[in-house]
């Protein structure tokens, strides 16, 4: 039992050439085809290092393309060499140069040698459960292909489309079934040569030169009307994702891929020195197979396609940001509402306290302040105020997944994003502290009188915080409402929970407090604004309480 591989390969020939020498290391006889395309002075390079390993032949040279017809002559090409060139050879496998054995050769040809007459080829039927992973299906047999999907994607989806408007339905050859599987197959001598010397070849080549990524099937097909025994699976292992481009083996997998239920691997990154060290020593004695390290393998992938797909909490990415109803944060965190206008110097106070650092200014809608905060922030995000406004929630979330190791805190008042307010109220990681009717202070310090002109700013901010307080009472998030009387009778009481939140076991501490802003008068304008025929539901009874609460 002598082993033929039929080699297609169109780059990275220094790994090609390791590939080869070790399978002819290993017994194997080879027919290589090298892509046409592939620049003349690369190929006779390569050609030369090559063609001196006896047992090795090169196939003519077809110029291929993904998704035509030419990737099957080229398969052809391959196959022939190997028949025409080694009549000992009893099995023929298809590889690509990406390839790698990752079980030792010797065990495939030990195994094919009790299986004599069994094709090894994944050979599965047209419309039954899908085997593709998006794209085409029965439609690659039905239409017609002209267009390169590479080179002339337009005409390709028109004529489809075109097709499907009309009900084109192609006819099939006679006694053709179709099939669909991987093109990575291991066919006995004799079956290879039935396809190949078939009467009717011409009409199969003619009619699968119309249809869609026919090295798919083309093999696939033709196999049930000439195999006698077929093992519907493929002794090539590989994976494609939701798109259908095929999973890269990395050396990180290194110690998973012995354990697979293949003898090779496709496709294998170049620069995976350790994996083409490994997996082509010839005196490597691989370990028996663990099938729970396949079923580890299995899930790691599973979890990596999982992350491409549904990204991870508070992470988002083009393939899942537009899923708005599932975006979420990555960590909890802390939002303080009013505190900055009731406090002086807060951040470097809460920092000496507790460790924690506070932002102030991320959401300011004034451009030097947030470029000033923006300069405390992690992971590369930017200083852009443009940038955060375009997407708010987006910039929380990179917030908050760049700051999850420091327990990340930040000032915000609902009226500066009164929708990004609404998600905070529903999110179960927010811890927030909303000091009611804080928006006051600004108005207090501005000394403005003028009715007219307060007026529209009162009822805005009223009712943008009404609006906020009744998502908070719906959400999910922990909320401490406090009221500006609390604030400024008991702000020890207040920080301290504050401090209980960040650190619980540095609380009940005494400590010095950080100073507290000017706020004269407040309880008098908070008069005049009601006198003035505004609604104001604010709870403060501000010097008067005061006054009452001393000796």
């Amino acid at each position: 039992m002598s082993l033929g591989i039929a080699l297609l390969v169109h780059q990275d020939f220094d790994r090609v050439l390791e590939l080869a020498q070790a399978l002819h290391g290993a017994g194997c006889k080879l027919g290589i085809h090298v892509d046409a395309k592939v620049d003349s002075q690369e190929y006779e390079d390569f050609h030369q290092q090559a063609k001196g390993m006896e047992g090795v032949v090169f196939a003519p040279r077809i110029q291929c393309e993904w998704g035509r017809f030419s990737l099957v002559e080229a398969q052809i090409s391959a196959a022939r060499a190997v028949l025409d060139g080694f009549a000992d050879v009893s099995h023929v496998a298809q590889l690509s140069g990406s390839c790698l054995p990752n079980r030792p050769v010797a065990e495939l040809q030990d195994f094919l040698q009790r299986n004599p007459d069994t094709d090894f080829i994944e050979s599965v039927r047209v419309g039954g459960v899908s085997w593709i992973k998006g794209g085409l299906e029965a439609e690659r047999f039905s239409l017609y292909f002209p267009f390169s999907f590479v080179k002339h994607r337009r005409r390709f989806d028109a004529f489809v489309w075109l097709q499907r408007k009309l009900g084109i339905n192609r006819k099939l050859p006679e006694g053709l079934v179709p099939h669909i599987g991987s093109q990575w197959w291991v066919l006995t001598r004799a079956t290879l040569q039935a396809i190949l010397n078939d009467p009717e070849r011409a009409q199969y080549d003619r009619f699968f030169a119309k249809c869609w990524i026919p090295d798919e099937s083309y093999f696939q097909s033709l196999v049930r009307k000439h195999s006698a025994r077929i093992k519907s699976r493929s002794l090539t292992w590989a994976r494609f994702d939701f798109r259908g481009k095929p999973m890269v083996f990395y050396d990180d997998h290194i110690r998973y891929v012995e354990h697979l239920n293949s003898f090779f691997l496709r496709k294998v990154w170049p620069g995976a020195t350790a994996l083409y060290q490994t997996l082509l020593d010839q005196n490597r004695q691989a370990a028996p197979r663990n099938p729970d390290m396949a079923v580890a393998f299995d899930a790691y992938i599973q979890k990596a396609e999982s992350r491409w797909l549904d990204g991870r909490a508070g992470l988002t990415m083009q393939s899942c940001a537009p899923v708005l109803a599932d975006l979420t944060t990555a960590a909890p965190y802390t939002v303080l509402s009013g505190f900055n206008r009731v406090f002086k110097d807060l951040p470097p106070w809460l920092l000496q306290q507790t460790g924690v650092f506070l932002h102030e200014g991320l959401f300011s809608q004034n451009a030097g302040v947030f470029q000033k905060a923006a300069q405390n922030l992690k992971g590369n995000m930017g200083g852009s105020r443009k940038i955060r406004d375009h997407n708010p929630l987006g910039f929380l979330l990179n917030l908050i997944w760049n700051h999850s190791d420091d327990d990340p805190t930040f000032s915000f008042d609902p009226v500066e994003s009164p929708d990004l307010a609404r998600f905070i109220a529903m999110d179960e990681n927010a811890r927030i502290f909303h000091i009611r009717g804080a928006w006051l202070l600004d108005l207090l310090r501005s000394g403005e009188r003028d009715i007219g002109k307060l007026g529209p700013l009162v009822e805005e901010n009223a009712l943008i915080e009404q609006a906020q307080l009744e998502a908070l009472a719906r959400g999910r998030a922990r909320v401490q409402v406090i009221s500006l009387t609390d604030i400024y009778t008991q702000p020890g009481a207040v920080l301290e929970g504050l401090v209980f939140s960040l650190r619980p076991a540095l609380s009940r501490q005494n400590r010095d407090l950080p100073a507290v802003l000017p706020y004269e008068g407040l309880e008098d304008y908070v008069e005049f604004l009601r006198d003035a025929g505004l609604n104001l539901q604010v709870e403060f009874e501000g010097n008067a309480a005061l006054a009452r609460e001393m000796p």
